[in-house]
């Protein structure tokens, strides 16, 4: 009994030690620079695909689209050039943030922060509908509204943009007066333009899934900043909604 007991026990710290040594070359991993560089990497190399499959899918139109009215074409070219123009603003940002300060600790909050990520880029990859020419003129409306909206965001986070749940530095100015995640809300209207012209039941699911998985790092990432910025956002966070002023 005695030496079953101490058997479990050596067991049980080495599993121990396992996970405490794992944990521990995961939040060194993810302190490097080379961690950083290669994550921007990974975010731009699977945009630059997406942008491909948009192109290939554009092509095959204008090879079908010779006998469309002129007004129909043209807000087809512009939806779907909204939706290209979404993808490379993404890049563009991810490129030029900083390094962080602070990093949410654990795989989960990556995980989640890749997932909601990752998820909406896989429109692309359904069929495109063929729209008239009310709903591509929507379509493209609502999608240059959601970047124009994200644009003038990240103007003021500047190099502070994140893809994980990091803090770079406390921004409660411009958009942050108002709501605190205005980039959220931002990138979402214009990730329902897109759903438009790739509207589907499955495409719906997909979009539903990436809501939750967004909900959920939002999260992560306030509970970031609260950590690391523990004064300033404790304020911050009583006077300001999270994402729609007045509702939530």
């Amino acid at each position: 009994m005695e030496r079953s007991d101490g058997s479990a026990a050596a067991v049980g710290l080495a599993g121990t030690n396992d996970s405490d040594w794992l944990a521990g070359w995961v939040a060194r991993i993810t302190r490097t620079a080379a961690y950083d560089i290669a994550i921007r990497a990974i975010y731009i190399l699977w945009i630059l695909f997406l942008a491909n499959q948009i192109f290939s899918q554009f092509l095959v139109y204008l090879r079908q689209a010779e006998n469309l009215p002129a007004a129909l074409f043209i807000s087809s070219v512009v939806a779907r050039g909204t939706v290209f123009a979404f993808l490379a603003t993404l890049a563009v940002f991810t490129m030029l943030r900083s390094r962080p300060v602070a990093k949410a600790p654990g795989i989960a909050p990556r995980v989640i922060a890749s997932v909601g990520t990752f998820l909406v880029m896989l429109l692309p990859l359904f069929p495109h509908r063929d729209l008239s020419f009310a709903m591509n003129a929507v379509s493209a409306l609502v999608t240059v509204t959601g970047n124009c909206m994200a644009f003038y965001v990240v103007c003021w986070l500047g190099r502070s943009l994140s893809t994980m749940a990091e803090a770079r530095r406390l921004v409660i100015a411009g958009p942050y007066r108002y709501v605190r995640n205005p980039l959220y809300l931002a990138e979402e209207v214009a990730v329902i333009g897109a759903f438009i012209q790739y509207a589907s039941p499955w495409t719906a699911v997909l979009i539903c899934a990436h809501w939750l998985f967004q909900m959920a790092r939002m999260k992560n990432e306030e509970r970031i900043l609260r950590d690391t910025f523990p004064d300033e956002y404790a304020g911050y966070a009583r006077t300001t909604a999270r994402l729609i002023p007045g509702v939530y």
